[in-house]
């Protein structure tokens, strides 16, 4: 996985501070002057066909050049006064711009083919456009796409891109109430709409110190993992780095930094660095590593680190199990315990398995 690195960054947009180091924002700038580039290279390459074939285009653009200078000048000797010279060259300008037009429309070509053709008309490719308020500058739609691909496929999460939390459907989830069935005494439809709720003000007070981590337990196939996936993509959109891992495959990472990274010349130790300071780290599947003193020292420091880096910056996490509320604490020592009660909200869902209905439908 790519060096992701999580220091605070600020880029113009009113000045907002945003959890992405620099080294993204500085990929996403290179990738659009690469567009940018391409755009104008494609216009030297129309440019230099046309002046060819009508040595007159090339005149006119030099003209059009020149015609800001000359007439600078004649406003700093004092020969026309500065609103007679704008105007004379608005004219100017305008009289060039019709007989560049009508040379390229007689011969077969569009008005605008002497024109940079960019990706993005917004912003000409450059990531920048002008607040509406007229207060400075804010990023452009492109740029925030860029954004959210970046911190999506360095996310390495394995669950399907959404739409956030409008793509949760608590339809899928029965209205009846079943205790003996659900473990729960309301309905599973009535739990997941109130857990969602408490997930939508996750988000929003993301940056809290005081805003908890989330504990999702119950059984195969509920939402859990969903869910997690949509409030990654919810705080990818705001520009939050989010790092998903399995509880296996979070503690072979560990694993392979703590005893090969020194043999292994392209291991990136900023893998390991990701998973204590990544905005939000989503661990799935608790309780189906295989269990050891050592992980279970390496989960607590896990969750002791990513807890004191949340005093300065955003620094959650989610973990999603399969396993019962009471089975966990059994699986897991008391230090643990002690750590996941204390600093996580608690949600149980509920309900029939979502894949197996949308397997029947």
């Amino acid at each position: 996985m790519k060096r992701m690195s999580v220091s605070a960054y600020k880029y113009p947009e009113r000045m907002i501070a945003i959890s992405i180091s620099y080294s993204i924002h500085q990929m996403i700038r290179n990738e659009l002057d690469k567009k940018r580039r391409k755009a104008m290279d494609e216009l030297e390459r129309r440019k230099a066909e046309l002046y060819s074939r009508f040595p007159r285009l090339d005149e006119i653009e030099n003209e059009i050049n020149t015609a800001g200078l000359r007439y600078n000048k004649a406003i700093l000797m004092g020969k026309v006064p500065a609103d007679s010279a704008a105007e004379e060259l608005t004219q100017k300008i305008e009289e060039l711009v019709e007989e560049r037009r009508q040379i390229l429309t007689a011969n077969g070509y569009p008005a605008d083919y002497l024109v940079p053709v960019f990706e993005c008309s917004k912003c000409s490719d450059t990531g920048i456009i002008s607040s509406p308020d007229g207060k400075g500058d804010i990023l452009c739609v492109c740029y925030r796409q860029l954004l959210l691909d970046y911190l999506y496929d360095n996310s390495n999460l394995s669950i399907s891109r959404n739409d956030g939390f409008a793509s949760f459907n608590t339809d899928l989830y029965p209205d009846t109430v079943d205790e003996e069935r659900y473990g729960i005494k309301k309905s599973p439809r009535r739990q997941i709409i109130g857990i969602l709720e408490n997930c939508r003000q996750f988000t929003e007070r993301f940056g809290d110190p005081e805003t908890r981590n989330l504990l999702f337990c119950g059984p195969t196939g509920t939402g859990k993992t969903f869910m997690a996936g949509c409030i990654a993509m919810e705080l990818m959109r705001a520009g939050h780095t989010v790092l998903y891992f399995t509880a296996p495959a979070l503690f072979n990472t560990i694993y392979e930094y703590r005893y090969n990274s020194g043999n292994n010349e392209e291991w990136d130790p900023g893998t390991y660095k990701n998973i204590l300071e990544a905005d939000l780290l989503i661990i799935d599947d608790l309780g189906t590593e295989s269990p050891s003193a050592m992980r279970y020292a390496e989960l607590l420091n896990i969750l002791d680190t990513r807890t004191s880096n949340d005093i300065r910056k955003p620094c959650k996490t989610i973990i999603a199990t399969n396993i019962d509320l009471r089975n966990l604490f059994e699986y897991y020592d008391e230090r643990i315990v002690s750590r996941i009660t204390g600093s996580f909200d608690i949600y149980r869902f509920a309900g029939d398995d979502i894949r197996n209905l949308r397997r029947q439908s």
